[in-house]
């Protein structure tokens, strides 16, 4: 049995263990004899496996326990998954709700720290904003490519996925977030496009009109191969009108130095990065039965050189110049309540603009590094578009609920690539070798040449009405269903051109195309109570993604398909969520099956000139998630998820590019047959010192990185983490350490197969190596 196997059992062993048996001192609480913490606030949510608040002064960023408030049970929690409050626990589908506890238990600040703490989610991430989500194996790549992504994003319930391309995949820091929603299976019913694996909503923390508050947090960190880091970051919430009007500002500021060298360029620790940013949110009780808030979000992240090794050494790269990256995202968002005596009423409005810049050496893809003469691409995307959803939910505890509404999103996306050299530093046998290994002529006259420029330009409006209903038929049993109206669009012009084109016929290229796409989502659920601490629930779902345009000439001497449609998938779910030992311990399953239609795969003209997506291939998932939580003491709590995954195609593939072919039943990339994650944390009072101890594992085993490159993997390796502090009053200081192990866990690869001879080269995307630092918090207010 895996080494991971073994940790995951050995921690619930010990955890059943420590309640058979427990000591005087950590005698589980009757939960019916105890009070919850006071002053929590009203929608405060956490995952079933999240965080306990435990105490309500001073408030966070470090978790504060108090054993004389502590229940001795895991809290319940609210999430708005469904669009509506509702309690997690009775909610009929796969929600974890990492809270803003939680968050800084684990000193959680960006994907890669939280999105493991929920089962069935796995993370490849490259540089900062360059990553791919997968929730339940919901994967064709590892790295962003040309279709739009299979998770939806949101800041605030304001969609934030792009039409096609991935431009910026939004990972937000979560200093202040109030929790991150992670929904897992599809969501097309109330959430659209792009969320056939789930969905992830951020939403931050709302202003207080009632009190000064101020939070911040000061950081330094080690990094093996690399010079000191620092962080640092701060709240403030202002009442502006007393119990009517509040302001709450966040800011923050990261630098990461380099811990990878560039023996092409000669620069140690090359991958050095910022990322700052900050928002404003203003918060307006206009009466005692409508709320304003108004939200404006910007954040940039600037990277010197992109961070993946290859096969120059440990922690080492070789490129003939540098790779830097740049993008930023900005968001305004606008939400108005309105509560009548049947329900409330609810307009959201969101504004998003996203850019993302960035140089890559393509000298080693064409084994031309010996040359030392550099072929450089560049690219640069944009987006910017507005969204707007006005909704009804009707009041809940009723024999019959609804939620009813309308949504419409229009963006515009922009993408460029381009690519040049300079032929005349090359001698005239290299380049005409070169443009033969290419299958073209060499120009006549050498020169600054551009190999390939291409531009893509497109509008994807999105119109949807939903609806969501819940028949309580008697006091446990409780039939739900609804779904979503479609109606998408992508229009786009194409234009290109460079030498690469010419086996087509002619050095440049326009066209245009457009693809529509309208259908319903339905959901369907039944979910039934025994008692209050058992519900079992059976669901039925589905989600779609939008087709899109491909980047290629479609020619009579090379033709191709310039778009390709949308795909689907059909969800089915059983699930089990109950709590024991009057609430101390949780413990939630979920099995699924999934059936993915029409998945859009690389293919190539019949000349093998250019490649290009084509709705070819169909896939089946099953799986079994498992989240377990238990206090076996007032003082100690442990969390597991574990996840199991068989995600496989169904249909034999060739990716045409040397590499071997997919057969039926090979797994799909970015999905790992088991990912766990395991937390311990203590915190308990003595003498008005507050001591905290978190440790934290996870394990991926490996998947393949594409189906393009089935035989290059990610994954196969375990992490460990540690945060060992003190809370004294309104000061915290944590020492905190990362990746304990050093280990070189891949989370993302780029395969190319070499233009020149097809041999494989790679650059991999690794975890950070072994890191230590100093936290210190401060809060102030509540």
């Amino acid at each position: 049995m895996n080494l991971q196997i073994h940790l995951a059992l050995a921690l619930c062993l010990a955890s059943f263990s420590a309640i058979a048996q427990p000591t005087e001192a950590g005698q589980p609480a009757d939960a019916g004899q105890t009070s919850a913490p006071a002053s929590p606030a009203p929608d405060a949510a956490a995952d079933p496996i999240a965080t306990i608040p435990l105490a309500p002064e001073p408030a966070p960023p470090l978790p504060v326990a108090d054993t004389q408030a502590s229940t001795g049970a895991i809290e319940e929690v609210i999430v708005t998954a469904s669009k509506r409050k509702e309690n997690a626990r009775t909610l009929a589908g796969a929600v974890t709700a990492v809270t803003r506890e939680r968050l800084d238990e684990t000193g959680s600040s960006n994907f890669a720290d939280y999105l493991a703490l929920s089962p069935g989610v796995n993370l490849s991430s490259g540089n900062p904003g360059v990553s791919t989500v997968t929730i339940r194996g919901v994967s064709t790549d590892t790295m962003p490519t040309t279709g739009q992504s299979a998770v939806g994003i949101y800041y605030d319930d304001i969609p934030l996925t792009d039409p096609g391309t991935p431009v910026l995949v939004p990972d937000i820091d979560a200093y202040d977030a109030e929790r991150i929603e992670v929904l897992r299976g599809p969501q097309g019913a109330l959430f659209g496009s792009s969320s056939l694996g789930g969905a992830l909503n951020y939403i931050p923390q709302a202003p207080n009109p009632s009190a000064f508050a101020f939070t911040g947090q000061a950081s330094g960190s080690r990094t093996k191969n690399a010079a000191t880091g620092f962080s640092a970051k701060m709240m403030t919430n202002v009442p502006l009108v007393d119990d009517a009007v509040g302001l709450r500002l966040v800011g923050y500021y990261t630098e990461a130095p380099g811990w990878i060298d560039n023996v092409g360029t000669g620069v140690d620790g090359a991958n050095d990065s910022r990322i700052a940013g900050g928002r404003a949110m203003l918060g307006w009780d206009v009466t005692p039965e409508s709320s304003l808030r108004l939200t404006g979000l910007y954040q940039r992240a600037v990277i010197d050189d992109t961070a993946f090794v290859d096969d120059s050494g440990d922690l080492k790269k070789n490129t003939l110049v540098p790779e830097p990256a740049r993008n930023d995202i900005t968001i305004g968002a606008l939400h108005y309540d309105y509560d009548t005596d049947f329900g409330t009423l609810s307009l959201i409005g969101g504004y998003q603009d996203k850019n993302n810049e960035s140089v890559s050496d393509q000298t080693a893809f064409l084994g031309l590094q010996a040359l030392g003469v550099p072929f450089v691409g560049s690219q640069a995307q944009a987006v910017d578009g507005y969204s707007a959803e006005l909704r009804f939910a009707s009041n809940a505890g009723e024999f019959f609920e609804y939620l009813i509404g309308v949504s419409y999103a229009n963006r515009d996306e922009t993408l460029e690539t381009l690519i040049d050299t300079n032929l005349l530093a090359l001698p005239r046998e290299i380049v005409s070798n070169l443009f033969a290994s290419l299958g073209l002529t060499p120009p006549a006259v050498l020169g600054a040449t551009r190999l390939i420029y291409e531009r893509v330009d497109q509008k994807a409006p999105e119109a949807a009405a939903f609806i969501d209903t819940t028949f309580h038929l008697t006091s446990r049993l409780k039939l739900a269903a609804g779904g979503r109206f479609y109606r998408n669009t992508v229009d786009a012009d194409i234009s290109g051109q460079g030498v690469l084109l010419a086996p087509s016929g002619s050095l440049t290229f326009n066209d245009t195309s457009k693809t529509t796409a309208s259908g319903f989502n339905p959901r369907v659920s039944l979910a039934y109570e025994f008692g209050k601490d058992i519900m079992v629930y059976g669901l039925y779902s589905r989600g779609y993604r939008l087709g899109g345009i491909n980047l290629v000439p479609d020619t009579p001497v090379s033709p191709t398909k310039t778009e390709y449609g949308s795909d689907q998938v059909n969800n089915y779910e059983l699930g089990a969520k109950t709590r024991w030992l009057d609430g101390a311990l949780t413990v939630d399953m979920t099995g699924f099956y999934i059936d993915w239609k029409d998945i859009p795969l690389q293919v190539q003209d019949r000349l093998g000139l250019f490649k290009y997506l084509d709705n070819v291939g169909d896939a089946r998932i099953f799986g079994i998630e498992t989240s377990l939580a238990v206090r076996p003491a007032d003082f100690l709590t442990l969390r597991s998820a574990v996840t199991w995954n068989k995600a496989t195609l169904q249909n034999f593939y060739d990716p045409q590019n040397g590499r071997p072919p997919v057969e039926p039943g090979d797994r799909l990339p970015g999905s790992p047959e088991w990912t766990i994650s395991n937390t311990v944390s203590a915190h308990w009072y003595v003498a008005g010192i507050t001591p905290i101890v978190t440790l934290i594992h996870r394990y991926e085993s490996k998947s393949p990185s594409s189906l393009s490159y089935q035989d290059v993997t990610k994954g196969g390796y375990n992490q460990f983490d540690a945060r060992i502090g003190a809370q004294i009053g309104s000061f915290g200081v944590t020492l905190f350490g990362r990746n304990l192990g050093d280990v070189r866990g891949i989370t993302a690869v780029q395969p190319y197969a070499r233009a020149t001879g097809g041999a494989l080269y790679r650059r991999d995307f690794i975890i950070m190596p072994r890191t230590f630092g100093l936290e210190l918090n401060y809060s102030f207010g509540q």
